[in-house]
């Protein structure tokens, strides 16, 4: 984990570099991803005032949880605990169906990282019309290279997207057809991560996972500007076959939606299973293409490249 000492180091380095403006406030939930945690902190510590995690202590799909925000050490981190057991919803639930007979049981993992992610709208009710909010998975990290032209174009537009490298597993394993694995979803991994003015943040007609799931669909070419040319990383799923099992236990996918040879006859994900996977450098997603691309031809965050030693267990 890196000390507030280091990212103290990074914000009084580089914070007068960025265009100034209100206050700058970043939301995540965040679901025990320390290794790439780290990265975020690096890179958005370097121009974020404020990064928001939010952490339940239950998983979407119902299950315990540890909490883990407790080992963050860092002044600008600003942890915030949700209480599942008042905030979710079961881990199923009766309703009404379009089918005979018209009533089914109905899975709430996915509900559940909707309320997670929309609680950003209880936290940041405070704020200017000069700030900005970026709205982010833990894993998706703005290259602090490009800050000044972000920030700058939220600022013009009032709301903007950007384009991200994707990898899986390791920081040099790039997935190059996610579009095709999500039909229909928009290329290079657009319209994830949102930069919003504080103005426009509260004016918003939707909430943040729904703009969140319209991007993924696709659907906001023609109302949110995106910044062409990559300007940050999305480091997916990094860690071992420990952290991906547990990743698969939390999150709203069932395990239909992955590889059918990663689970056992009783249709559940082993240990042995992701580390196969893992090791070998194949997507547990099917049809996913993954290439391993040297930092030559792809330059890594800046926070790898200065500390390439500590983050060398995360190459293949």
């Amino acid at each position: 984990m890196v000390s507030s000492d280091v990212i103290e180091c990074f914000r009084s380095r580089s914070r007068e570099c960025v265009i100034m403006t209100g206050k700058v406030y970043e939301y995540c939930m965040f679901h025990n991803e320390h290794a790439v945690l780290d990265l975020k902190l690096r890179e958005s510590g370097k121009f974020v005032d404020q990064l928001h995690l939010c952490e339940a202590n239950k998983t979407f799909k119902g299950g315990t949880r540890i909490q883990a925000l407790r080992l963050v050490e860092s002044s600008f981190v600003k942890p915030h605990l949700l209480d599942a057991e008042k905030a979710f919803h079961p881990g199923y639930s009766w309703g009404p169906s379009r089918k005979f007979p018209f009533f089914r049981k109905r899975k709430m993992a996915r509900k559940n990282e909707t309320i997670q992610r929309n609680h950003v709208h209880r936290i940041l009710r405070e704020i200017d019309d000069t700030d900005l909010v970026i709205l982010s998975d833990i894993d998706e990290i703005i290259d602090s290279r490009f800050a000044d032209e972000i920030i700058e174009k939220a600022k013009q537009y009032g709301i903007v997207s950007i384009e991200m490298h994707h990898t899986l597993f390791y920081l040099n394993l790039y997935s190059t057809n996610w579009q095709e694995v999500w039909p229909n979803s928009p290329a290079n991994y657009a319209y994830r991560v949102f930069v919003l003015t504080g103005a426009r943040f509260r004016s918003l007609h939707e909430k943040s996972d729904r703009l969140r799931r319209r991007g993924e669909w696709n659907q906001l070419g023609n109302e949110v500007h995106l910044i062409k040319g990559f300007k940050g990383f999305h480091h997916s799923w990094l860690g071992d076959e420990d952290a991906a099992l547990e990743k698969l236990a939390s999150y709203a996918h069932s395990v239909s939606e992955h590889r059918p040879d990663l689970a056992d006859a009783n249709g559940k994900v082993t240990r042995e299973a992701l580390a196969k996977f893992i090791r070998a450098g194949e997507s547990i997603f099917p049809g996913n293409r993954l290439e391993i691309r040297s930092f030559e031809e792809i330059q890594p965050l800046a926070s790898i490249s200065s500390d390439r030693d500590k983050f060398a267990k995360f190459l293949l």
